[in-house]
């Protein structure tokens, strides 16, 4: 069966976000994702944890100014000292929360960047990030973004992703591996199934949701339950992450992942309801 997560960031939207952990146990999840929980103390965040009993699967490193228009630094020339205090920043989050997973933003870059500055800072940037995060158990994950939502990204098709994982494994780091969120890579690639098939043992997380807007993955042009089939037939063991904007409230929006046997309320929830 796979592992399905919810990520709170978008899910429960309804509730406190703190709750939202409690109403995806609640809904049947067993774990829960957060793109930034950093308005919020990791002591907070972790007590809401234990008291639901779930697990935080990933959570995004600092992305800088966001307001700004900044989506991480790792291909930032001169911003260094920020990249590595955002990564501090990351550790102490997943640490405390017992997160073993960190998605590196790479950023988004100015029209004209210096190819070779570009590779060279991204390179500098990401290797430390890996031994720094491998000092604490702790997975660097990479994520290729649409250039249709972001189209000053800096890594954005899963080639390009696996190249750098590449580039890290030669140097040592194993503490590396790939996140692809299909939403993005639908937008910018498509060739679903094919690039599953292809990059599946570099990839340990995998997050959903409906082209276009973003909603269930029943709605919209991808045949999710094809390819979720397709990711439990070759036996896909990381988390599914369901990121998406509900079109209603969350938990009746989840029928799609009870009526395919990927989700099931608990019986203390049942006898409650």
């Amino acid at each position: 069966m796979l592992k399905l997560s919810a990520n709170i960031s978008l899910l429960y939207r309804e509730l406190p976000f703190l709750d939202r952990v409690d109403a995806a146990v609640r809904s049947g999840f067993g774990a829960v994702e957060v793109m930034y929980p950093y308005a919020f103390a990791a002591r907070d965040l972790k007590a809401a944890l234990d008291c639901s009993g779930a697990t935080l699967s990933v959570l995004n490193a600092p992305p800088g100014d966001y307001q700004g228009g900044e989506r991480g630094l790792a291909a930032l020339p001169g911003r260094e000292a920020d990249f590595r205090e955002s990564l501090e920043t990351a550790v102490h989050y997943a640490l405390t929360t017992q997160c073993g997973n960190i998605h590196v933003l790479t950023g988004n870059v100015q029209a004209g960047l210096d190819e070779a500055l570009l590779e060279a800072t991204m390179h500098r940037n990401l290797s430390h990030a890996a031994a720094l995060f491998a000092q604490h158990g702790l997975t660097l994950l990479l994520e290729p973004l649409s250039r249709q939502m972001l189209p000053d990204y800096s890594l954005t098709r899963v080639e390009e992703a696996s190249r750098w994982l590449q580039v890290l494994k030669a140097e040592g780091h194993d503490n590396v591996s790939l996140q692809v969120d299909l939403y993005h890579t639908q937008m910018e690639q498509g060739n679903l199934a094919a690039l599953l098939l292809r990059y599946l043992p570099e990839i340990s997380y995998i997050q959903i949701a409906g082209v276009p807007g973003r909603h269930e993955p029943t709605i919209g042009e991808i045949n999710y339950r094809y390819l979720l089939d397709l990711l439990r037939e070759h036996r896909f063991s990381g988390w599914v992450g369901c990121e998406y904007v509900p079109m209603h409230a969350t938990d009746a929006g989840l029928a799609w992942a009870r009526d395919w046997g990927l989700l099931k309320r608990p019986e203390k929830c049942l006898a409650n309801a």
